[in-house]
């Protein structure tokens, strides 16, 4: 099978340094499943609001300039990575439509959408923002979260990768992702169900722990190879896997965890855990 035979990784591109280390994140992982990386910037105007002349076609001129700016920018950085993990197909493409739908239509083909935390102009608090919940709403595939900060931190290629476990059906895709993921990176997997407080701890502590043995055991047998630590643990939720997170590369969760209200965009624990965390997450979306 050929780069060209699987499904891309797309990337959100607006210029930010939270965009491009997702650039930097997405090309590493492409290049890991050997699969194209596809670089997009959404400038947000239709091409039939633009004018022949006028001022609006000069300002529409300025955001094309900066979008393949951006993209070139973005584009050196694949290569870069590309020239120390491996081969990349790397593709770029400037649209004319916002970014949430113009991501959202991409994703019904692509295996991959990675997006930075914060970014620039369309993409400004794409954690809080429409765009961040739209995507995660609409994307036909996993979505991918990746913080920028001035400070990077530091992967520790070693480190397992953290999956939250509820028992809803978002939470059972996460799981199937999770251990792709740690099997790609030939790491360890750490499975967390977390149980509130207030719950009789010892009742409480064996359903979880039950439940962590039923939702594992399939995909223990598909992924042979990851080793498997499960964490059964009492607190808040965010609060629990946020602290397991400083010991891991990749966080994996549903968009929506067992008890949310049907139809919301995002889980609140979903929803707090990418508002604070500081390694990749990457939401299993309803629509995959």
């Amino acid at each position: 099978m050929t780069v060209h035979a699987v499904r891309p990784v797309v990337v959100g591109v607006d210029g930010s340094t939270a965009s491009l280390a997702a650039v930097r994140w997405a090309a590493a992982t492409a290049a890991r499943r050997r699969a194209p990386l596809h670089l997009v910037h959404a400038i947000g105007v239709s091409a039939g609001s633009v004018p022949v002349l006028g001022p609006l076609l000069f300002e529409t001129s300025g955001l094309r300039k900066a979008g393949e700016a951006a993209l070139g920018v973005g584009q050196s950085i694949a290569q870069e990575v590309a020239g120390s993990v491996g081969e990349i197909v790397v593709r770029t493409f400037l649209e004319s439509s916002a970014p949430v739908s113009c991501l959202a239509c991409l994703s019904a083909n692509a295996r991959l959408l990675v997006v930075g935390a914060r970014g620039l102009g369309a993409f400004e608090r794409v954690l809080l923002g429409s765009v961040g919940i739209g995507l995660i709403r609409h994307a036909r595939c996993p979505v991918a979260v990746v913080p920028g900060f001035d400070e990077p931190v530091a992967a520790v290629p070693q480190y397992p990768v953290l999956v939250g476990v509820d028992g809803s059906l978002c939470s059972e895709r996460a799981v199937e992702i999770a251990f792709d993921e740690a099997s790609v990176r030939r790491v360890g997997l750490v499975a967390a169900a977390i149980f509130a407080p207030g719950d009789p701890p010892a009742r409480a502590r064996e359903q979880a722990d039950a439940l962590l043995v039923e939702k594992l055991a399939i995909f223990s047998d598909k992924y042979p190879e990851v080793r498997v630590h499960r964490l059964v643990a009492e607190g808040p939720p965010a609060q629990r896997l946020l602290e397991e997170s400083h010991r891991a590369q990749l966080i994996v969760l549903g968009s929506r965890g067992r008890g949310e209200v049907a139809g919301a965009a995002l889980g609140s624990v979903s929803q707090a855990v990418l508002q604070k965390s500081r390694i990749p997450v990457v939401i299993a979306t309803r629509g995959q």
